[in-house]
C-alpha cells in the first residue's frame, strides 16, 4: 500500500525468494498492477494486524479488505464550544475609522456585546460590564491577511502557545488566508483557534494546494471528474478557496472554477504574466496573488479586471519588477532590534539576514508602481487584498499596508488591508468594517493612521472576537486577566494532583 496524491493506492508486490505467487504485470504498460482506494483523500495507510489496511482523510476513517475488495468507511464528528466571551464590553473616547464609506468618527464609543459590535458613535455605556478608555486612541477595523505562511516552524504537531501563530494577532492580524498550507496542519490548528485552545488569528485555507501538470505526483487534474475530485477533496478538510497552480491546459484552469463554483468556493492562483492572468479571470477566477510583472498598467486592463470585480493581492513583499520589495524594509531600519520583534521572533529567525542586508537606491523598488497598477484596478470596480507572504512574520502585514498607501493613500489602503480582504474571503458580512452586527475585530491605536499610514503599528490592544488583548504580550484583558503563556483550559488542580501521583514528589 502507498499514498500518493494524496489518495491511497494497492498493488501486488513479488517477494523475490519466498515462494510466493509471480504476479502478472499490467498488459496495457507492462507495470505492476495498481489499484486506487481512495477517490477523494487518502493519506497514512497502515497494516492492521488483521490483514486489512486502514488510512484516513479529513473526517473520513476507511477500512479495506484485500480479499473482498470492500472497503468500509466511517465519517467522525466532534463538537466543542466556541470560545465567545460572555457580558459587554465599552472603548470610549476614540476616533473611529470605521471603513463604512469615508466615515470617520472623531470622538466615539464602540460596544461589543459577547462577539460582535451592539453599538457604534453615540452609545450608553450604562450597564456595560467593562469600560476601556480610549481617549485620544483611533480605532481600525482588524487587519485581514489574504495570502500568509506561517506554518513552517512546526510540521504534524502543534505547540499550543505557538509564535508563528500568535504573533501575527500582537501585529493586529485579526483573520488570516493561510494558503498552499499542508491540510494537517492548517484546519486543526484553526478549529483549535475557534475553541479558544490556542491563540491567533481567525484562521482559513486552501489547504493543499493543486498543483500544475496532469501527473498523479501530485493532484492529478486530467480530467473534469478528477478536478472535481480534488476541490471536493480539499473543501472536506474546511477549504474556503481553492489554490491552482498555474494549470498548463485553459480546461484545466475552467474545470477548477467551474467545480468550485458549485461547491461553493473561491478559487484563487498563482499569478502569472498579463496573458496567463487575463486568461484565468476570463474563465471564471475570482483572485491572484502575486504583481502583474507589467508596469505602469495601461487602461484596458484596469478596466477589464475591475468591470470583472476580480480581488488582486500584489503580495508586494515578495516579488515585483525588480528586487523583492520586502529587502527595502529590511534596509530601511534595524528591524531585528525592535523590542516587539524581539519578544516574539527566535533570536535564530531575527538576526541574522536582517542584521546584513542589502542597500540599493529606492528607486530600485517597484512598489510605488505595483500600488498605482491596484489603485487604477479598484477604480474601476475592482478590489485588493494585502498578503504578508510569511516574508517576515509580524511586521510584513504592515509593510504591506504602507506600500498600498504609496499610491492609494492612508484610508483607501486601510480599506483594503481590511474590507477588500474580507470580500476577497466571502466574509464582508462579518468582517472588514466597524458596523453593528459585525464581530468585534478591532485594532486601537495609538497614533492615527490617516496622519501618517505607519501608526498603524503603533498598536495598544488587539481585539478579536469581543477579547481584549495587549497589543505587544497578547495578554487578555477583558472578559479575563491572564497572561499569554498561561494554559488556561486545563484544569489546573486536577494536573497538580495528578503530578504529586508520579514518583511520589510533588
Amino acid at each position: 500500500a502507498f499514498q500518493e496524491g494524496d489518495n491511497v493506492y494497492l498493488t501486488a508486490f513479488p517477494f523475490a525468494g519466498t515462494g510466493g505467487e509471480a504476479v502478472e504485470l499490467d498488459k496495457r504498460n507492462g507495470k505492476l498492477p495498481v489499484h486506487r482506494l481512495s477517490m477523494e483523500g487518502g493519506l497514512f495507510p497502515r497494516w492492521r494486524p488483521d490483514g486489512r489496511l486502514e488510512f484516513g482523510s479529513a473526517t473520513s476513517y476507511f477500512v479495506h479488505d484485500p480479499n473482498t475488495q470492500l472497503t468500509d468507511t466511517v465519517t467522525l464528528s466532534l463538537t466543542v464550544e466556541r470560545d465567545v466571551p460572555a457580558g459587554s464590553m465599552a472603548l470610549t473616547g476614540a476616533r473611529i475609522i470605521t471603513l463604512e464609506g469615508d466615515e470617520v468618527i472623531e470622538s466615539g464609543t464602540v460596544v461589543v456585546d459577547g462577539a460582535r459590535i451592539a453599538c457604534v458613535g453615540e452609545c450608553d455605556t450604562g450597564g456595560v460590564d467593562e469600560v476601556i478608555d480610549a481617549s485620544g486612541r483611533t480605532i481600525i477595523p482588524g487587519l485581514v491577511d489574504m495570502h500568509s505562511h506561517h506554518y513552517r516552524e512546526h510540521r504534524g504537531y502543534r505547540p499550543l502557545r505557538d509564535y508563528e501563530l500568535a504573533m501575527y494577532l500582537a501585529y493586529g492580524v485579526t483573520t488570516s488566508l493561510d494558503n498552499s498550507m499542508w491540510s494537517q496542519n492548517i484546519f486543526p490548528t484553526a478549529e483549535m483557534v475557534e475553541a479558544g485552545r490556542m491563540i491567533g488569528p481567525r484562521t482559513y485555507s486552501t489547504g493543499d494546494p493543486l498543483y500544475r501538470g496532469d501527473a498523479a505526483r501530485q493532484n492529478d487534474l486530467s480530467s473534469y471528474e478528477e478536478a472535481a475530485r480534488n476541490v471536493r477533496r480539499i473543501k472536506s478538510w474546511g477549504a474556503v478557496s481553492a489554490k491552482q497552480y498555474m494549470q498548463p491546459r485553459r480546461e484545466q484552469r475552467q474545470w477548477v472554477s467551474d467545480v468550485a463554483r458549485d461547491e461553493g468556493l473561491m478559487v484563487t492562483a498563482e499569478g502569472g504574466d498579463l496573458f496567463f492572468n487575463l486568461g484565468m479571470i476570463i474563465d471564471g477566477q475570482t483572485a491572484w496573488e502575486h504583481p502583474l510583472s507589467y508596469i505602469p498598467l495601461f487602461s484596458d486592463v484596469a478596466r477589464f479586471f475591475g468591470n470583472a470585480g476580480i480581488v488582486y493581492s500584489p503580495t508586494w513583499v515578495v516579488a515585483g519588477p525588480g528586487p523583492s520589495n520586502v529587502d527595502y524594509w529590511f534596509a530601511e531600519s534595524d528591524v531585528w532590534k525592535e523590542e516587539k520583534q524581539r519578544r516574539w521572533m527566535p533570536w535564530r529567525m531575527n538576526a541574522g539576514h536582517l542584521r546584513r542586508r542589502m542597500l540599493r537606491p529606492d528607486t530600485d523598488y517597484s512598489f510605488p508602481m505595483i500600488s498605482q497598477g491596484l489603485a487604477d484596478i479598484i477604480a474601476e470596480g475592482g478590489y485588493g487584498a494585502i498578503g504578508s507572504h510569511g516574508e517576515h512574520h509580524g511586521p510584513d502585514a504592515h509593510w504591506e499596508v504602507w506600500m498600498a498607501a504609496a499610491a492609494l493613500g492612508p484610508l483607501e489602503a486601510l480599506r483594503v488591508a481590511s474590507l477588500h480582504g474580507a470580500f476577497f474571503l466571502g466574509a464582508e458580512e462579518d468582517l472588514g468594517s466597524i458596523r453593528v452586527g459585525k464581530l468585534a475585530d478591532l485594532l486601537v491605536l495609538d497614533a492615527n493612521p490617516l496622519d501618517d499610514i505607519r501608526n498603524t503599528a503603533a498598536i495598544r490592544y488587539v481585539v478579536k472576537g469581543g477579547i481584549v488583548y495587549e497589543g505587544d504580550t497578547l495578554d487578555e484583558v477583558w472578559p479575563r486577566e491572564r497572561a499569554f503563556g498561561e494554559y488556561y483550559w486545563v484544569d489546573e488542580e486536577a494536573l497538580r494532583q495528578d503530578v504529586r501521583g508520579v514518583g511520589g514528589g510533588g
